[in-house]
């Protein structure tokens, strides 16, 4: 995703720019080593630098999508709102189109023993994953405050590139980046551009994500058949069930849960008291499912991974020990599948999958029968928030959103922090490599 990657490339760069005397860094390796690792940072910077200019190529038309333009005015700088974004993206390919070749795919994943190089090799490494981040076809949802928060986080990484080229100026081989003072005035401009909006941290979760495949072959043995089922049965979920097997699903879970509860008790008490929780909210949700009734979907191979995930839960023995990296397993398994049934139960109310079944009023005639039945009709559920199941999977089954560290701004204040960063006064404070 954006965020990991784009708090890998910061946390980096901010390591860097806490670095300084660069060539007694260099020193410490051989005369060969020390000539090539110029040119080698300087394909780093290039994999840096390329995916700047991509990254503001995407969010430049989204950063002030409601801004008019202003007429051209050949007798006034341009003073447009936007104007920074649009020069900071023109400085970014400038020194692209300049830099020396990018780095190759071998020295992405080679680890450097100068601690000086391996800081760069990681950050051009989260770089390159970046791209398929913010390629135009994973960009095409962005807001257009979404797209301000990656033209500051563009305009910060650039500063940081700018500061570090006239560190490097020393270094043999180095070449200066094109356009630098250019470069450095409009990263400064954009971050204050930007900056007098509400930044929109949700971006750290879009981007490119590995698509997750099923769990194929025969049943793993012992515990790991359940999780393999498990997985399984997050992945079919992806196919909207209809009624009967959304209830084979959730029967499943609660099943699943009170199952495992006396083995989580050997290891971590409170986990099982969190399933032992959630085994009584899927009772719940079965207790309130009986009322909703639609044909629409299938999910048959959902509820029959969720037949293999109970068979194989009841063949287990009841002293086999369950490692903790199992039972996390478990955790992160049963967070998925409980958000997904959320999704099931809102969608289906939205599409019109799912209708509800209640009690028609009649009138009871004298006709001699000692029993009257019920007349039930399934009608359509005109809002969500009517359904009680609906209720209950987002006050109890919905795991709450973790926010991540990169969401928090962690990353972004420490390269704030760094860019500002001064070096200890001479015989205040040795040196410390690695700071």
């Amino acid at each position: 995703m954006y965020g990991e990657n784009g708090a890998q490339m910061r946390t980096e760069l901010a390591a860097l720019l806490r670095q300084h005397r660069i060539m007694r860094r260099l020193a410490d390796a051989s005369s060969a080593e020390r000539a090539a690792a110029g040119p080698q940072i300087l394909r780093f910077r290039k994999t840096v630098l390329v995916w700047c200019a991509q990254a503001m190529g995407v969010a430049r038309p989204l950063t002030f999508p409601n801004i008019p333009q202003k007429p051209a005015d050949p007798f006034r700088a341009a003073s447009d709102h936007g104007a920074a974004v649009a020069e900071l993206a023109r400085a970014l390919e400038a020194a692209r189109d300049q830099a020396t070749r990018q780095a190759s795919s071998q020295e992405f994943t080679t680890p450097s023993a100068n601690n000086v190089v391996e800081h760069w090799r990681l950050a051009a490494r989260a770089a390159a994953l970046a791209e398929h981040d913010t390629a135009p076809d994973q960009a095409t949802h962005l807001t257009a405050a979404q797209a301000r928060t990656i033209a500051g986080d563009v305009a910060a990484i650039s500063q940081a590139l700018v500061v570090l080229d006239r560190r490097y100026r020393s270094t043999p081989g180095w070449e200066p980046l094109a356009g630098c003072d250019r470069l450095g005035w409009a990263a400064l401009a954009t971050a204050l551009d930007v900056s007098l909006g509400q930044p929109d941290y949700s971006v750290d979760q879009t981007g490119w994500r590995p698509r997750t495949k099923p769990i194929g072959g025969p049943a793993k043995p012992g515990v790991l058949g359940v999780l393999q089922a498990e997985h399984n049965l997050l992945v079919r979920l992806a196919s909207f069930p209809d009624a009967m097997n959304l209830r084979l699903v959730v029967d499943s879970q609660r099943l699943l849960s009170a199952g495992l509860v006396p083995y989580a008790k050997r290891i971590d008490p409170n986990l099982a008291g969190e399933w032992g929780t959630r085994a009584e909210t899927y009772s719940r949700i079965q207790r309130e499912l009986l009322n909703i009734g639609g044909r629409l979907g299938n999910g048959t191979a959902a509820a029959g991974e969720a037949a293999n995930a109970v068979s194989r839960l009841k063949a287990l023995r009841p002293e086999a020990v369950i490692e903790p990296r199992m039972l996390g397993g478990f955790q992160t398994l049963f967070r998925g599948v409980d958000s997904r049934i959320t999704d099931v139960l809102e969608s289906g109310v939205e599409r019109g999958a799912f209708v509800q079944r209640v009690t028609v009023p009649r009138l009871v005639s004298g006709d001699g029968r000692l029993v009257h039945p019920v007349r039930e009709r399934f009608v359509p559920v005109a809002r969500a928030a009517d359904l009680e199941v609906i209720r209950t999977a987002r006050e109890h089954l919905r795991p709450p959103e973790e926010p991540s560290a990169s969401s928090a701004g962690t990353s972004r204040a420490d390269l704030h922090a760094a860019l500002i960063h001064r070096p200890p006064a001479k015989g205040a404070q040795p040196d410390v490599p690695g700071l």
